[in-house]
């Protein structure tokens, strides 16, 4: 399993906007890729131009086909020109069970 979790900065021209497109993203993600566990987005109280996302992935080959879907390059695409700041990082569950 394979955890991907990003925060997202729009425009706060865009937030309304980012956040309906972002949605449709998360659904769409878990609709067309078996891969994709969760899809969670959340929104910063203080500062709704930031966006937390917390996703969950098979593996490393299902993270891989979510980068490469039609779906996300679109999504890329249409919010180009919406993001301000976009940081990620990439977790490996640590349960006691693995090395």
């Amino acid at each position: 399993m394979l955890v991907h979790t990003a925060h997202l900065t729009c425009r706060a021209d865009a937030i309304d906007a980012f956040r309906e497109r972002l949605l449709r993203h998360a659904t769409a993600t878990l609709t067309a890729e078996e891969g994709c566990l969760r899809f969670d987005i959340h929104q910063d109280r203080e500062r709704p131009e930031r966006f937390f996302l917390h996703e969950v992935y098979a593996d490393q080959a299902a993270l891989d086909v979510h980068r490469l879907a039609p779906h996300y390059l679109a999504f890329r695409d249409d919010t180009s020109n919406q993001v301000v700041e976009r940081l990620w990082w990439f977790w490996d569950l640590l349960d006691g069970k693995r090395p």
